[in-house]
């Protein structure tokens, strides 16, 4: 941009402007979504037409399935939560990632991956059980997609600025 301190670059394609200008627009929507949202809305959704709940805990109500969320604003900035929010896959936290494994005896056991050695892998299974199983035990093992489901059609930009405003809110319990 001329008069500007952006630097030419003669060598990028079309493709990758139309892909820089959409990753900026990106961003500059995920900061106007978390602002203009209300918490106390953005808590009624969270628990209710979100579903969030059913898979994610928050100052001990909830489920386990999901990474829990008491703490998430200390964590995550505002925009960082709409992405998760619109799309799951985009970024999964190491420790948040998906894994399925098949027994020799051809059991499918999925869930939350919580730890994995040379010689054992844990999960916290979609049962909501603890399951620690011996690799050699296993056919096969991989990382899958997060089950976390699009909010994208279920909330409008406005719910989804509510929930974000809620998230953000989430700063741990005062209670001992």
């Amino acid at each position: 941009i001329p008069g500007t301190p952006m630097p030419a670059t003669p060598n990028m394609s079309r493709e990758q402007a139309v892909q820089i200008v959409s990753y900026l627009r990106s961003l500059a929507i995920s900061k106007d979504a978390g602002a203009s949202g209300d918490a106390a809305r953005g808590q009624v959704l969270f628990a209710g037409k979100g579903q969030c709940l059913s898979c994610h805990r928050v100052d001990g109500e909830g489920s386990r399935q999901g990474p829990d969320l008491s703490r998430i604003g200390l964590l995550r900035k505002s925009n960082q939560l709409v992405t998760s929010l619109l799309d799951p896959d985009r970024e999964v936290q190491p420790n948040h990632r998906s894994y399925s494994v098949v027994t020799r005896e051809g059991q499918r056991i999925s869930g939350r991956l919580l730890n994995q050695d040379a010689y054992s892998v844990q999960l916290l299974g979609t049962d909501d059980q603890l399951h620690s199983l011996a690799k050699a035990d296993l056919k096969s093992g991989e990382f899958i997609a997060s089950p976390m489901p699009s909010v994208r059609g279920a909330l409008n930009d406005q719910e989804v600025a509510d929930v974000v405003q809620y998230l953000v809110a989430l700063r741990g319990s005062a209670k001992p």
